[in-house]
């Protein structure tokens, strides 16, 4: 991973984007890697149109599962369900720089978009 992504990575760590809590959250969802111990609380509100309008989360977790959820947040904004639905580690490494996971890494950098897909899912909108 080059310094310019690796730089960005630990920005997204000390200083996540859209941390915090939505008060009137459409899609509310906690889930943790019991494998490591990271835990994400992830709040979403969505548009007349179905589309993501907002997402916020917060937890606690390793420099990979804060950073990718900051940077999820800022990504998924605008997109329908469907496209959060697509998403998988490939376009996660991609939205990381191009980092390349460990097998050991991959559950930590997944786990805000595998709770914002089981959110999106107990809502009825997946």
């Amino acid at each position: 991973m080059g310094d310019l992504y690796r730089e960005q990575m630990l920005e997204h760590y000390h200083e996540p984007q859209n941390y915090g809590v939505l008060a009137d959250a459409e899609v509310d969802v906690h889930l943790d890697n019991p494998t490591c111990g990271d835990t994400i609380h992830l709040t979403a509100q969505l548009d007349a149109e179905g589309r993501i309008a907002k997402v916020m989360f917060e937890g606690h977790g390793c420099v990979i599962s804060m950073a990718a959820a900051s940077m999820l947040t800022e990504a998924v904004v605008g997109k329908m369900p469907q496209e959060v639905a697509a998403l998988e580690l490939q376009d996660i490494e991609e939205m990381m720089g191009g980092l390349r996971l460990s097998m050991g890494r991959v559950k930590c950098a997944l786990l805000s978009v595998n709770a914002l897909k089981k959110g999106l899912k107990e809502r009825g909108r997946l």
